[in-house]
């Protein structure tokens, strides 16, 4: 973690838990152990809530175990948990939410807990530009009076010329109505291969998004190691050297408009806790 903090600069980690594991170990103690390791060394976490295919026993026992959780660490361990992100990719099959109405349904159900425990709501980051997903979504949680303090996006098969466009494109479609304020966008996914295109994608969503979250920090057993920062030394050297470019003397950094540190960040995501089995970059199947 102090790499994380310290030579990365991150601010935060994004990882979950997994409600059907719990019934095979002692509860909670793998979950304690990592908001120690967490917490104490001074970082901030994205919880990734569970999606209805992390819990065997249905989705009432998935909310009530929501509901635990956020209790349960909000008062162990205060002001750590900085965002909470309902689902990874409930865009994609592999989440098994069968549509977005689903999806809608169960956010609507763990969003108010979660935002009642003071935690910031963010939907399930989806994976490319999905405007027909995003704007229903949108509208189903506008309707339900769900809270939404923001939309993930996870900018897969997107052109980094075109993180721009996207990224307003996914905020516009989310307003409600329309020629509303547009929603922030949340990068709570991305990752590269390449470190010349990991550098210009962390520079290019700096001035754009709350909050950039980088896939991965180490590949995990059975993930693909191509995008560990930690296994590849040119990733981990770009995303520092973007770190560095964007918090520069004015004279030197890349562009006035992408030093906003008071609302960017640049962190590592660190699956200490896999939120989801071993997964393999990018997502595409529907």
């Amino acid at each position: 973690m102090q790499d994380i903090r310290d030579n990365l600069h991150a601010s935060y980690v994004r990882t979950g838990w997994i409600p059907s594991r719990l019934r095979h170990e002692i509860r909670w103690r793998r979950e304690d152990s990592g908001m120690d390791v967490i917490c104490g060394s001074g970082l901030h976490l994205m919880a990734l809530v569970p999606s209805i295919k992390d819990d065997d026993r249905g989705e009432d026992d998935l909310v009530a175990n929501v509901r635990e959780f956020f209790a349960r660490y909000t008062q162990r361990d205060p002001g750590c948990i900085r965002y909470a992100e309902v689902a990874n990719e409930a865009d994609l099959q592999a989440s098994r939410f069968p549509d977005v109405d689903a999806y809608a349904e169960y956010y609507g159900r763990v969003a108010p807990i979660v935002a009642s425990f003071g935690i910031p709501v963010i939907t399930s980051g989806i994976s490319g530009k999905d405007l027909p997903w995003t704007y229903a979504l949108a509208r189903l949680l506008h309707d339900a009076g769900a809270p939404v303090d923001g939309y993930g996006f996870h900018p897969y098969g997107v052109a980094i010329t075109g993180l721009a466009e996207a990224t307003a494109a996914i905020a516009r479609a989310a307003a409600v109505p329309s020629n509303q304020s547009p929603p922030s966008v949340y990068v709570t996914e991305i990752g590269q291969t390449n470190a010349r295109d990991l550098y210009a994608t962390i520079v290019e969503l700096a001035s754009l998004t709350p909050a950039i979250t980088i896939y991965e920090y180490q590949a995990q057993p059975g993930e693909d190691p191509q995008y560990g920062l930690k296994n590849n030394p040119a990733l981990y050297a770009a995303m520092q050297r973007a770190w560095s470019a964007l918090h520069a003397e004015p004279a030197t950094q890349v562009k006035a408009s992408e030093l906003r540190t008071t609302r960017s960040r640049i962190p590592a995501a660190a699956s200490l806790q896999p939120a989801s089995p071993a997964r393999r970059r990018p997502s595409t199947a529907r």
